[in-house]
Formats: structure tokens, C-alpha cells, sequence
């Protein structure tokens, strides 16, 4: 069974033939081998005939006073946790370390998120649960670095870290992948494995423990991203939501995907899977900004996410041991495929400038030069 899976075995070590087997006892045979044929050797691909536009408000469209007071409320009553999608590292933008510790003139991508939930904690006379994701290949770095920089005045029992869950790589022939220390090739799952993470590290139950009742999370690459948003946030409270999103207006061939009606059930076509030009019929761009009720969080993480293919050229041992860097098979859970298990969903539109700013690159568009102009424009440096 296992040089079927892995063709290279018998050319191993006794001990790390051993340490192989120990490894490959874990795997979910049967999920890998589904994954495989259904997402790469028989993938479905969108049909658009059945997507649609998603119904969405404008803050001109929402009275403001009345969702900030309700927010402000939740807050208050210490209803309201922030959580914080953070398991990458910086290596775009060259940057030796979690993307989360990339610093514009000396304050990094987390104290700058941090500083707004602590402002957030001083309104409400409340404090605030921080919940952050991290992976295998940055958890202990990013704990070291909140412990070196004092956990930027949070009490550390008030900040909680869990692991993103991993998934194997595969050859295109479906074959099981070696690392140079000759382990079994695994990566991240993507962020739709947030869900069911929540629920094994036993975060979802501490969040129930301490009341919390409304989740707002986000990505650590939004430079200007309005963390606890009271607007956001009141009408996700004020109207009884169990999800709240909130969107932009994409610009044309925009790396983002489309917060849609898919077979009539919201959901996000993500941009690696729109025919081309399909995207610019669609005007609510999906920035990774949503507002999550506790009973919708516990209700999906019980639900069996789908994987999505992702190709990307990574270090491996070929069949003769070499290692070399090929194309290979990453699969992918996306958060937004819980959406269609939503009863009440709502998508706030609002303008890019102050709420969105992706660092992704090292230079060019969504890039540390236009990130830190973006700062710099909303006086955050």
C-alpha cells in the first residue's frame, strides 16, 4: 500500500522507511484519493448561467447611529470577539518571517490590528478576545514575536492561538509527495478549514464560554483594515445576522473573488475559477471582512467543506531522491463555501479607499509601495 502511494519508499532508509509509515498510518486514504479525481482529474467548472449578482446595502443606505449603538452595545456587554486569519508567511514579499510581522516604519501588520482592538476594548470598558490562526510553518514564530513585543498591551490570556489544519500535496499523477527531510509532504488547508479548526483546538467553545456571540474576522494583509468595524458590526447585531459581509467595488480583472448567489445560495465564486471576463458583471468584490454568529460558526464546522486545486511550484523529492522543484497539487478549503448553509446573509458595500489595501507582493500592484501610500493616506503612519 504505501509504494503505491509513495514510489520512492523502498529507496529509503530503514528509519525513515519507519518514520514514513508512522506518518502515512494518519492519512485519510480515502478523502485524499476523492479529492484527487474530483477536484483535479474531474474538475467541475462554474457555470455562470447559474450565478448571480448578491443583494447589498451602502452605508447611505444604512442608519448609521442606530447599528454604530447596537455595536457599541455588543461590545459592551462583551459579546464580541475579534479573529484574525494569519498562516502565512511573508515570502512574496521577501520578508523571512509570518506575513503578520511585516513592518511599515516600525509597526508591524499586528500591532497596527492590535492598537484597534485595544482602542475597541477602551470604548467599551470591555476587554476583547483575539483569536489568530496561524499554520505549522509560522505558529512558533508568531508567538514569539507577540511575546518579544509585550502582546502589544493585551493580557496573553485574552489572546488565543490555534493551528490552521494541513492536507497532503500530491503529484499530478496522484502520488504522495516527500519533503527534503524525507517526511510526507503536507500544507495548509486554506482558510475554509478556519471552521472546523475553531472547533478542534476547543476555541469554539471557549468563545461560548465567555459569552461571546458575534465573531469578527479578517485577513493580516488588509494594511487599512477597520478592525471591530461598528458599521459592519451593528448591522450584523441589529439584524440578527448569521453572517455579515462586506464588499468593494472590483476594479477590472481584480484578484478577488465575487460575492454571489450560486444556485440561488450565497456564496463566492473565487477569482481562479471565473472564465475570463466573467468577473466584471459582478460588483461586490469579496476582501475577506465578515461578522459571524456563534450558532452559524458551531453549525459549520460540523459541515464537510469541498477542496479547490491551487498549482504551485514546490520543493520536493522526485523519484530518485532529488530534490526539485515541479509543479505540484495543493488543495484548498475556502470559508466562503460555508455560505450556503446561511439562513440570513447580508453584503455591505463600502469604498475601497480606507478599507482595503492587500499586500501581496514585493513590488507592483497590491505591494508594499501602494500598502504603505495607503497608510500614509489614512494617517495610520
Amino acid at each position: 500500500m504505501t509504494t503505491k502511494w509513495i514510489p520512492q519508499f523502498e529507496l529509503l532508509e530503514e528509519s525513515y522507511q519507519r518514520k514514513v509509515e508512522e506518518q502515512f498510518k494518519t492519512l485519510p486514504l480515502d478523502e485524499i484519493k476523492e479529492t484527487y479525481h474530483q477536484v483535479y482529474v474531474n474538475p467541475k467548472s462554474v457555470d455562470m448561467a447559474k450565478v448571480e449578482e448578491v443583494p447589498f446595502v451602502t452605508r447611505d443606505e444604512v442608519d448609521i447611529d442606530k447599528v454604530s449603538d447596537a455595536a457599541k452595545e455588543a461590545m459592551k456587554n462583551g459579546e464580541v470577539a475579534a479573529l484574525l486569519m494569519a498562516g502565512g508567511q511573508g515570502t512574496r514579499l521577501e520578508h523571512p518571517g509570518p506575513k503578520g510581522t511585516f513592518s511599515f516604519e516600525g509597526k508591524s501588520l499586528f500591532e497596527m490590528q492590535a492598537d484597534q482592538i485595544k482602542a475597541a476594548e477602551a470604548a467599551a470598558g470591555q476587554p476583547v478576545h483575539w483569536y489568530i490562526m496561524t499554520s505549522d510553518i509560522n505558529h512558533t514564530e508568531t508567538l514569539e514575536f507577540f511575546s518579544r513585543h509585550g502582546h502589544f498591551g493585551f493580557e496573553p490570556g485574552n489572546i488565543h492561538f490555534f493551528r490552521q489544519e494541513h492536507f497532503p500535496t500530491l503529484s499530478k499523477d496522484g502520488e504522495l509527495l516527500l519533503t527534503d527531510d524525507k517526511d510526507i509532504m503536507l500544507t495548509p488547508n486554506g482558510n475554509g478549514g478556519i471552521f472546523s479548526a475553531l472547533k478542534a483546538s476547543g476555541m469554539l467553545e471557549d468563545m461560548e464560554s465567555r459569552g461571546i456571540r458575534h465573531v469578527f474576522m479578517n485577513n493580516v494583509d488588509n494594511a487599512v483594515v477597520k478592525v471591530l468595524d461598528p458599521v459592519l458590526l451593528g448591522i450584523h447585531v441589529s439584524e440578527n445576522n448569521e453572517v455579515t459581509s462586506k464588499s468593494i467595488l472590483p476594479k477590472p480583472g481584480e484578484s478577488v473573488g465575487r460575492l454571489s448567489l450560486v444556485n440561488g445560495e450565497k456564496s463566492v465564486v473565487e477569482y481562479t475559477e471565473l472564465p475570463e471576463g466573467a468577473g466584471e458583471e459582478f460588483k461586490n468584490g469579496n476582501i475577506g471582512i465578515h461578522v459571524f454568529g456563534m450558532d452559524y460558526l458551531n453549525k459549520v464546522a460540523e459541515e464537510k467543506m469541498p477542496y479547490h486545486l491551487a498549482l504551485k511550484k514546490l520543493e520536493h523529492l522526485n523519484k530518485k531522491l532529488l530534490v526539485v522543484k515541479d509543479e505540484v497539487l495543493k488543495f484548498e478549503k475556502f470559508y466562503f463555501d460555508a455560505f450556503r448553509h446561511t439562513d440570513k446573509h447580508m453584503t455591505l458595500q463600502v469604498d475601497r479607499k480606507g478599507e482595503f489595501s492587500p499586500l501581496k507582493n514585493k513590488t507592483g500592484k497590491d505591494s508594499i509601495e501602494t500598502a504603505y501610500n495607503d497608510l500614509k493616506d489614512e494617517g495610520i503612519i
